[in-house]
Formats: structure tokens, C-alpha cells, sequence
């Protein structure tokens, strides 16, 4: 009988213990991209993911990247991520900036249109990295969390106190380059 009155209200809690939410699986996208160069200033629809200058911070060559989140998510957390033996093509030490701009950015048929002339101007630096990659292991870097929004885009230079030839190349894609993951 003693035990009958211990037992009965531990067992009304199971409803209370599988009623609890789960652990959550966070979800991850990468980014519509667009480069844009200093040296062909309303050229569009350069090809390729590059952050470059030449000698005394002139001839830049930046991107743009632009994530489209599903409305209603939080906790939005930018990275990047190569895995193990990804290329990754630098000179010099390529310290990049990252800034928010007021986006969504331009768009036609042929994608993300927007040129060194005709692009949106930075609004707040929030984040800087060095991108970089392991022969023989994946690579996750953070940069920064934030409050989400539907169209995240930011810009990404190489750092305005740098002065020096530098660049970072890589192919970025699913899984390769530059991600935001939310509702971790």
C-alpha cells in the first residue's frame, strides 16, 4: 500500500516527460552568390567566388551573398565549412570583412544583379574571418550569430586596413564555403 502512494504520482508525470520537445535539428542553406570588381565597374554576373585586392587596397574584386530563410525562424548563426582536402586558392593573408547591407539585392533571369556602380552599400561590419582549409580534416569557422530575417545579404572585402596584394578563392556551393544555420 506505502508503495502504491509513491508510485501513483511518478507515474502521472509521464505524460509530462514525453510531452517535452525533442532535441531540435538545426537547418543549414548556403548562399545565392555575386562577385563584383572595382576594374569593371558595372559589369554583372562575374563568375566565380573571389575577394581580392591589389597593392595599396585598389582593384577590389568583392562578393555578395545573400541567404533566403524561411520567415519565422531564429537564432540565425553564419560560418563556413570546407571539408577535409577542399582547394582553397590564397595570396598574401586575405583578412576579410564581412558587412550587413540593406538588401534584398537585385535580381533578373539571369541571377543576382548587381555591379561594383550599382550595388547596396555597406551598413555594418559584423564579422571578419581568414578562410581557411585542412588538407586532412573538415574545417567550421564561426563568424557571428544574429536575429534572423527572410533575405540575410551581407558584403565581404578584404579588411579596410589591409593594404597589400592579397586574395582568397574557392569554390562555394553546397556543403563548400559560406553557410547561415537556424532553429538550432
Amino acid at each position: 500500500m506505502q508503495l502504491l502512494i509513491y508510485i501513483t504520482p511518478l507515474l502521472s508525470l509521464f505524460p509530462l516527460i514525453n510531452a517535452l520537445p525533442g532535441p531540435t535539428s538545426c537547418t543549414t542553406i548556403t548562399p545565392d552568390i555575386a562577385r563584383v570588381s572595382e576594374a569593371q565597374p558595372v559589369t554583372s554576373y562575374l563568375p566565380g567566388f573571389r575577394i581580392s585586392q591589389k597593392d595599396g587596397g585598389t582593384n577590389k574584386e568583392d562578393m555578395f551573398v545573400e541567404f533566403n530563410v524561411t520567415s519565422g525562424s531564429w537564432g540565425c548563426t553564419l560560418s563556413y565549412s570546407f571539408p577535409a582536402g577542399t582547394p582553397l586558392t590564397t595570396s598574401g593573408a586575405a583578412p576579410v570583412e564581412i558587412s550587413a547591407v540593406n538588401g534584398p539585392l537585385s535580381r533578373s533571369p539571369r541571377g543576382i544583379d548587381v555591379s561594383w556602380a550599382y550595388c547596396p552599400a555597406p551598413v555594418a561590419l559584423v564579422g571578419s574571418t581568414t578562410f581557411q582549409a585542412d588538407p586532412n580534416q573538415a574545417t567550421t569557422r564561426f563568424i557571428n550569430s544574429f536575429s534572423c530575417s527572410n533575405k540575410m545579404t551581407y558584403r565581404l572585402s578584404i579588411a579596410s586596413w589591409y593594404k597589400q596584394a592579397t586574395s582568397v578563392e574557392f569554390a562555394q556551393g553546397p556543403g563548400v564555403g559560406l553557410r547561415m544555420s537556424y532553429n538550432c
